[in-house]
């Protein structure tokens, strides 16, 4: 809309007695503008009047000629294009310009050149914009490689005139629906379905093939196995076992390349149809460069699109090509804000370009609002109805090969249930009266016109939102923003066409000037109905809280319906509910990219916290950017990841049958931090990362690009994030044998699905005669044999074995972690041997017996520690837990690219490059090539990706340090209901720590058990919590790193008995200061002051200057007493914000001892006095 202010008009009111506050000035205005008075204005007699400002938008702009480019103009363009685009000229020589405008080649004249000219201070006019335009397209080559459907396939319609069709073969890709993913329905019919169409079953559970292969034999009537029997008995079983395995980790599951029949019509004229009749049918010109001059404001590239339009007044569409392979242009990133992605069908062309389109209507149409009336019912049901069927044409990136993630769940359910909505909405809008809701139809057209003259081209439905406050728990909010409480919306409903989204700053005004709301939210749930927003991605999304100040449970809650029952909205619960929250305050836009493309190979939790970091790069603790902008992020960031994870990470229907609350299963319960957590919960990564689900086969350092399922993705930095929690280390023999179909890692949320459909087909299977062996020896160990027992299996037939972990003074003895626990795990073995599980201790892996097929185990041999015998377990599922962090395949391609490895470690330098300053690695499989005193492994991975953004010079970090500072977060279930959340602090210094120096205090009551651990200098460096409370306490993490006597002397009060539970003792009051976003600052500044004092203090003979003659004693009262009065301050400052209302000196009433009188209340004025001052 801005593009389209000629004037801006200020009305200066006269001048009356007003507070100060609400006094105006119009001097700045007054130098920019034109003032008029009115007519009855006289300087002596009446100056006391209103007046006019008006500023010219032409005098403070200058003017912008266009012209076709001359032959002359060669070095101009040429030093413009320079800038942005230095390949072109050495790729096409230094005077391609002059041979592209005085060519008289054939075809040439499709070719049009325009410069635009903006005249200096001499008056004198210079090149600022070059645009390079053209109708040489094949139209046929669109149609087929790009979903260009909805755009009327490029062409113009027919019109009643005569025309022709052509029946083309296209690809497209259909995702399978999420429910007939992980879903216990949808791996029934994986079960029952073989390569050869199903295997027929007896009810032994043998195949009918293989039942004439068993012989038995017996010994004294005792019947006696044979190897080749157990496999023909296990054969269906291993059969689900491998098509699972092949299902769920290919791209076939998940997405298939299917073709489509289309009819490619175009009007034709009188005789047979040629090419000439498409070309003459085309509606879309192509914008092949557009770059503009060092200083000249991007903004005003709007104006060179609309001359750009001038230029082919007789098409419609204008479509941009960018190559994948080329770095961001600043000029195009502005122009595209006015341009939609173009999905990109499955092809066999290479190095396909990305496609972005626009419309006449988009750069000329006006936008209009209308409330609803009766005749627009249809209108709305129909906007509903073709919007989503229009998202499968639309998508947030359009890399061959791929898809984005942004399909719904029950895509057509979902459908009904809005219209349903919305029907009862309107109704209730018309005849109630008072009703909570309103609703509005958004036209394109002319405004001055009747509504008829506009085209609806959406409707947004919205109410009053009464919920802001609730949202502080989880989300990261500004909280002076009480003027606002009434003037919130919560969006319900909103559809738009696609073409007409870059207009939603616009919309939102207009919205607002018509229901004097100016704060618009939306908010979306993954468990309960989803209504669509189809402006959601021109709203900031907010960020949750990086760490809770509360326990927060975990367990479902009943839902709550909305006062309007009779509508079937469901209130959504913010405590509880994983919402993505979208907000809108009327703020200008601003894009906020990187300006070269990472790709991250890996989706882990090291990468989670990277690309939430990436994200959120303008999220501040001032809300400076998010007070100022309407924020969104528009990274340029891909992720290789093997098929189905991302799928699983954000599946949301899987109902476990064994578990009353899907969140306390194991198959839902996470055991990472809130930070990474909410990245699959609270927001939705799909919407912003282009994920390639495949498989990584090189990396190629000359040309930068990694191949992955015969798909080629160029990077300027590469980031290796693929690191594992758990890696069995094998013999090298059996390195490059796949893994047995019966063998699990547990590693990712698809490794925890797989292991669950796993355990359903073995016991309805085999329910009497199965095996399960166990192998770690960490807590996730024991975490999977609760989720054993718990889920149908019998302890007796779990065998757990765990290897010897080595202990001494070596370095790796000093780093901590809180994925095991030694004295915990003591206890924990005898909890599983009590309940009949086989636990034995000190038994290291050695090999395993395959059949002679070599997909399944059938024998698993164990060497102990000291004494080296062998044992060995028959097993149908072998569940390993040993702690590794280089897969063997990752390891393949990493070696053949060249990167320098040391064993299974990468090496980097500090600032985690490899040999390849383009290629970076973050994880527990990294080392340092230079010896270092501080730990570097099991840190937490927020801090690292903050590092890593520092280091690739997207978010500096103004004190950086190598040394890690914040703690890392381990959470798990544990036998009997009981849940473990282990926090644990890096080692800053390694070389001066004792591993063996640990003073520890623990309390136990109400079966919770807690431990708190300090380090050498009294810091806390180790929280454990055992407890059967089912909740997360992310929260603990803001006391580890803390010194005890910060946290109102720990230790003292320890050693007085007045800590009976340090759970509810970090819950109480003084904890909130503790947990405030602005503590830490306070803290830094508190030590400047404190440094003084304790120099002072050690130095007896420096000079004091002024307090020279002050005593130490007094010293240190000075600088106590100061230090207390900037704590006063800070509660004054932030008092609203805490939830314990902390009392403050001026708070207490004046008393005087020697007259008080008990039965009498006496009053005081301190408060007011001290409130007024």
């Amino acid at each position: 809309m801005e593009n389209r202010v000629w004037y801006l008009i200020a009305v200066k009111t006269p001048n009356v007695r007003q507070p100060k506050h609400f006094m105006e000035t119009f001097d700045d205005l007054e130098e920019l503008s034109k003032v008029f008075y009115p007519r009855e204005y006289c300087l002596e007699n009446n100056n006391n009047t209103q007046s006019l400002y008006i500023v010219d938008r032409f005098e403070l702009l200058p003017k912008i000629t266009y012209r076709k480019a001359l032959a002359e103009d060669n070095d101009d363009i040429i030093a413009i294009q320079e800038v942005e685009i230095p390949e072109l000229r050495k790729e096409l020589g230094d005077f391609y310009i002059a041979e592209v405008v005085m060519s008289q080649s054939l075809g040439s004249e499709k070719d049009i050149l325009i410069v635009g000219e903006m005249s200096n201070n001499d008056q004198d006019a210079e090149i600022y914009v070059f645009m390079w335009l053209s109708t040489d397209i094949d139209i046929r080559f669109y149609v087929q490689n790009y979903e260009v459907g909805a755009y009327g396939n490029l062409v113009k319609s027919a019109d009643g005139r005569s025309c022709q069709y052509e029946a083309l073969t296209v690809y497209s890709i259909n995702r399978r629906a999420p429910v007939s993913m992980f879903t216990t329905d949808a791996l029934t019919d994986l079960y029952n379905v073989t390569i050869l169409g199903g295997l027929q079953r007896v009810d032994s559970c043998m195949s009918v093939a293989s039942a004439g292969k068993i012989k038995m034999s017996s010994i004294r009537g005792t019947i006696v196995d044979d190897e080749k029997n157990n496999f023909y008995i296990r054969e269906v079983l291993h059969s689900k076992f491998k098509y699972i395995i092949n299902k769920l980790t290919s791209n076939e599951y998940y997405m298939q390349n299917e073709p489509k029949y289309i009819n490619f019509v175009y009007p034709t004229g009188v005789g047979p149809s040629g090419p000439k009749d498409i070309e003459a049918a085309s509606n879309v010109f192509l914008l092949k460069c557009i770059v503009a001059r060092e200083g000249f404001p991007l903004p005003r590239l709007f104006n060179c699109l609309v001359a750009t339009f001038c230029a082919y007044p007789e098409k419609d569409y204008c479509i941009l090509l960018v190559q994948k392979k080329n770095r961001n242009i600043r000029s195009h990133v502005e122009v595209l804000s006015y341009f939609m992605p173009v999905m990109a069908r499955p092809t066999s062309v290479s190095d396909l370009d990305e496609m972005y389109i626009t419309h006449r209507s988009t750069i000329f149409g006006e936008i209009s609002i209308y409330e609803m009336t009766k005749d627009d019912m249809p209108v709305v049901l129909s906007l509903a109805i073709g919007n989503m069927s229009e998202k499968n044409h639309t998508s947030l990136s359009s890399e061959n090969a791929s898809v984005t993630y942004c399909s719904k769940v029950n895509e057509r359910a979902e459908l009904e249930h809005e219209l349903r909505v919305l029907e009862d909405i309107m109704m209730d809008v018309l005849e109630n009266e008072f009703s909570e809701f309103l609703v509005f139809t958004i036209r394109c057209g002319n405004s001055t016109k009747s509504i008829e003259r506009n085209t609806p081209i959406g409707y947004v439905v919205l109410r009053q939102f009464h919920s802001h406050s609730k949202l502080f728990d989880h989300y990261h909010l500004p909280r002076q923003e009480n003027h606002l409480d009434h003037l919130r919306a919560e969006i319900i409903s909103l559809r738009l066409h696609p073409l007409f989204l870059v207009s939603s700053a616009q919309i939102f005004r207009d919205l607002a000037r018509k229901t004097n709301f100016f704060d618009f939210y939306f908010i979306s749930s993954f468990k309960k109905s989803k209504f669509g927003n189809d402006l959601k991605k021109m709203m900031m999304v907010l960020e949750p809280r990086p760490i809770k100040k509360a326990p927060v449970p975990f367990k479902d809650h009943i839902e709550v319906m909305s006062s309007t029952a009779q509508l079937n909205i469901p209130k959504p619960n913010f405590d509880r509910d994983y919402l993505i929250i979208y907000r809108h305050r009327l703020k200008p836009n601003k894009w906020f990219t990187n300006s070269k493309k990472i790709v991250i190979i890996g989706f882990t939790p090291m990468t989670k916290a990277f690309l939430r970091r990436l994200i959120f790069q303008w999220n501040t603790k001032d809300f400076s950017n998010a007070n100022n902008y309407t924020c969104l992020s528009w990274p340029e960031v891909t992720v290789i990841c093997n098929p189905g994870v991302v799928e699983a990470e954000y599946d949301d229907l899987f109902v476990c049958p064994y578990c009353a609350y899907s969140r306390d299963c194991y198959l839902s319960y996470q055991n990472v931090p809130c930070y990474i957590r909410d990245c699959c919960a609270r927001m939705d990564m799909r919407y912003w990362v282009n994920f390639i689900p495949g498989r990584v086969q090189l990396v190629n350092r000359q040309k930068k690009f990694v191949k992955a399922n015969a798909c080629d993705i160029y990077y300027d930095s590469l980031l290796l994030m693929c690191a594992r929690m758990f890696v069995l280390r094998v013999p090298s023999s059996e390195v490059a044998i796949a893994r047995p179909c019966n063998f699990v890692e547990v590693n990712c949320q698809l490794n925890k699905l797989m292991l669950f459909h796993k355990l359903r087909a073995l016991l309805e299977d085999m329910p009497n005669t199965y095996h399960i062996v166990v192998y770690g020896n960490n807590l996730s160990t024991y975490e999977c044999v609760t989720f054993l027992i718990s889920h149908g299996v019998e302890s007796s037939r779990i065998v757990c074995l765990q290897p010897h972990r080595s202990t001494g003074n070596e370095m790796e003895a000093k780093l901590k972690s809180p994925y095991w626990d030694t004295n915990l795990q003591y206890i924990l073995n005898d909890i599983l041997a009590d309940s009949g599980v086989k636990v034995l201790e000190d038994y290291k892996f050695h090999h395993w017996v395959l059949h002679e097929s070599g997909d399944f185990i059938r024998q698993v041999v164990f060497q102990h520690f000291p004494r080296r015998h062998r044992v060995s377990y028959e097993c149908d599922i072998f569940i390993s837990f040993e702690e590794g962090y280089m897969a063997p395949q990752n390891k393949i391609w990493i070696q053949s690219a060249g990167i320098d490895m040391e064993g299974d470690d990468i090496l980097v330098n500090e600032r985690y490059q490899t040999n390849d300053p383009n290629i970076y690695a973050a994880g527990n499989y990294i080392k340092l090539r230079r010896e270092c005193n501080y730990q570097y492994k099991f840190v937490s991975q927020r801090e690292t990706a903050r590092k890593l953004l520092h280091h690739l010079g997207i978010a500096p970090i103004n004190k950086f340090e190598d040394r890690f500072s914040e703690p890392l977060h381990f959470q798990a279930r544990l036998p009997l209901n009981y849940f473990i959340t282990k926090i644990t602090l890096p080692r800053r210094f390694l070389a001066s720590t004792s591993s063996t120096f640990a003073y520890k205090m623990t309390t136990y009551k109400d079966n919770t058990f807690c431990r708190v651990v300090l380090s050498q200098t009294m810091v806390v460096e180790e929280i454990v919590v055992v407890t059967k409370l089912e909740c997360y306490l992310d929260f603990l993490q803001h006391f580890c790193g803390k010194h005890e006597l910060l946290l109102n002397n720990l230790n003292a009060r320890y050693k007085a008995n007045t800590i009976q539970d340090f759970l509810m003792w970090f819950q109480e009051a003084w904890a909130e200061l503790i947990m405030h976003e602005n503590f830490d600052e306070l803290q830094v500044e508190n030590r400047g002051i404190l440094k003084t004092m304790a120099v002072a203090a050690q130095n007896k003979n420096v000079n004091r200057g002024p307090f020279q003659d002050v005593t130490d004693q007094d010293f240190y009262v000075l600088n106590k007493r100061y230090v207390e009065q900037r704590l006063l301050n800070f509660l004054r400052e932030h008092r609203a914000e805490f939830k314990h209302k902390f009392a403050l000196p001026e708070d207490f009433v004046a008393i005087n001892p020697f007259s008080w009188n008990p039965g009498t209340e006496e009053t005081d004025a301190s408060t007011e006095t001290s409130e007024q001052d």
